[in-house]
């Protein structure tokens, strides 16, 4: 079980390096570093010298997801011999697995479209999302799958729903906001259309919901349920810093360094929100799991 602890680690990372890597293509400009899909230029399978650092970039981006689903495969060797006593582990990592093809058309699309920004919002929500399962993933694989028979006593299982739905509208706005500002991916790629000031301020709005909700749960699961007390506290430091870069990269006008740490900390937000609505539904943990390092288990 520590092997296959390990690599959900590691699928955890590579879902977030997704996520980190495809923002940098948009922040460098290199959306169209690869004019063509799924060769990079319509005469080659991999960037050439004479596309300079957007094709490298671009297709470094490529790269990564085809490495991703290796180690998905990977990982399903690990797994065969335990898909029937944890088929949850078994299923999680085919969808985490299957997800990378479809995430490889739609970035096709994008191309094809140039850019366009709606496109590009479609092409990011499901790697969102699987970021998220992979934050599961991980969390089952410290503990036997079975349940204790006990749960967080009432409203924390709600505030848990409530948290993880704030964080998905959270995102949903960010992708809004991301395609009605300055960062395109290309010269050439057009905008979403929206004001940008009025779609940041709604932006915002959610998130401050967040930290209230994360903050009331915080405080009724100190006297209430220890189990969701450190995935609370990891949360809400990441919500605090997540608030910081946004309003720095906001008043300083989104310079491309902030930007990328606020997508680190988005992958965090959703990985910890995750974390906090499991803490709820408690199972037996593993003789063998280091509860220090399970996405504080």
């Amino acid at each position: 079980m520590n092997r296959i602890r390990i690599a959900a680690w590691a699928m955890l990372i590579a879902q977030a390096g997704i996520i980190f890597t495809g923002g940098i293509v948009r922040l460098t400009g290199s959306g169209l570093g690869c004019t063509d899909w799924p060769k990079c230029t319509p005469d080659s399978f991999v960037a050439t010298k004479a596309m300079g650092i957007h094709g490298a970039i671009e297709f470094g981006n490529r790269t990564l997801a085809v490495l991703l689903a290796l180690l998905g495969v990977a990982i399903l060797v690990l797994l065969w011999k335990h898909r029937k006593a944890r088929p949850d582990l078994f299923w999680l990592n085919i969808g985490l697995t299957a997800i990378v093809p479809v995430q490889a058309v739609m970035g096709g699309i994008t191309v094809w479209t140039k850019l366009n920004p709606w496109v590009v919002a479609g092409h990011f929500v499901p790697s969102a999302i699987a970021v998220g399962v992979a934050a599961y993933f991980v969390r089952r694989t410290y503990d036997t799958g079975v349940r204790t028979g006990e749960k967080a006593p009432n409203p924390l299982p709600a505030l848990g729903w409530i948290i993880l739905v704030l964080t998905a509208v959270i995102v949903l706005f960010g992708v809004l906001t991301t395609g009605a500002g300055p960062h395109s991916g290309s010269t050439i790629s057009t905008r979403n259309g929206l004001d940008n000031v009025w779609v940041t301020r709604l932006h915002a709005l959610p998130v401050w919901l967040l930290v209230a909700a994360t903050i009331t749960a915080l405080l009724y699961a100190r006297r209430r349920w220890a189990p969701m007390v450190a995935p609370l506290v990891v949360l809400l430091v990441v919500e605090i810093a997540q608030g910081v870069i946004g309003y720095a990269q906001y008043f300083l006008g989104v310079p491309i360094v902030l930007v990328a740490f606020h997508m680190i900390g988005l992958s965090a937000t959703i990985a910890a929100s995750v974390a906090v609505l499991d803490s709820a539904y408690p199972r037996r943990v593993h003789a063998d799991a280091d509860r220090s390092v399970s996405l504080v288990h």
